[in-house]
């Protein structure tokens, strides 16, 4: 007969079951945790892939969109590209055209500015011409008697002032302060005694007191004379009345180009 310890199979149990258990508690809990963190971690990874999945899908859809109507897309940016561009263009020629319009306005008025005063300037060298040659043919042609009325008219002309014009005399006589007057006297032509002497009494009797003359001969006059004493200047002569009317022919002809204009 088999001669059973039954302590000894009761302690092997026991340690049996101690092991069991501690192995329970010490590793196979664990490990069980860990499996089933390790699960969870794969169920989260599992989800994450699968959202990622799903936003890879839909962006490949977007994508799939977009490249469907890529062509629809650009032709709308070459179109708005192409308006713009035209916008742009027809601006920037009406901008052009502005400038040109305006250069050309500029030009023309430039233009016509200069051939106004090119044609005022050909008008006085013309009047200016035959001006000229109407002095020098005075200058000859010009009889004494001329040059003689010229000197009396002069004279007869200061000495109604003393008569007719009272103020004007007292002021010229209170310009002349306390000093000899001197009579500065410009003729064309050589002046006779009895001119000479006729002009100290007409403008001794203007200063009310004896005159120095003073005569210079300029035949650029023509005929007749000039006359400075203190701040009065009286003339009678031809090349005074020649610039006279120099000025009113060139003033004529310019209100002539005026009207033309008009």
């Amino acid at each position: 007969m088999l001669d059973i310890d039954l302590t000894t199979i009761l302690a092997q149990i026991i340690n049996f079951l101690v092991t069991a258990v501690a192995l329970y508690f010490l590793l196979f809990k664990p490990t069980v945790k860990r499996i089933e963190e390790r699960s969870q971690e794969k169920e989260q990874m599992l989800l994450n892939a699968k959202e990622k999945e799903k936003e890879a899908e839909e962006k490949l859809t977007r994508i799939e969109n977009r490249l469907a109507n890529i062509d629809k897309e650009i032709e709308a940016r070459l179109e708005e590209a192409y308006q713009k561009a035209q916008a742009e263009s027809e601006a920037l020629l009406q901008e052009t055209q502005k400038e040109a319009e305006r250069i050309i306005r500029d030009a023309e008025n430039e233009a016509e500015k200069r051939q106004r005063l090119e044609m005022e300037e050909l008008e006085q060298e013309l009047v200016q011409t035959i001006l000229n040659i109407s002095s020098q043919v005075l200058s000859k042609t010009t009889p004494e008697k001329t040059h003689e009325m010229l000197i009396e008219e002069l004279n007869k002309e200061i000495w109604d002032m003393g008569k007719s014009d009272m103020p004007q005399v007292r002021t010229i006589r209170d310009s002349l302060a306390e000093r000899t007057p001197t009579v500065n006297v410009v003729s064309a032509k050589e002046l006779t005694p009895e001119q000479q002497r006729s002009l100290v009494r007409t403008f001794s009797a203007l200063a009310d007191r004896n005159v120095n003359m003073e005569i210079e001969i300029n035949p650029e006059l023509i005929a007749g004379i000039r006359i400075r004493m203190g701040d009065l200047v009286v003339e009678n002569n031809l090349a005074t009345e020649l610039a006279e009317l120099r000025s009113e022919v060139i003033e004529s002809l310019e209100e002539s180009v005026d009207t033309q204009d008009g």
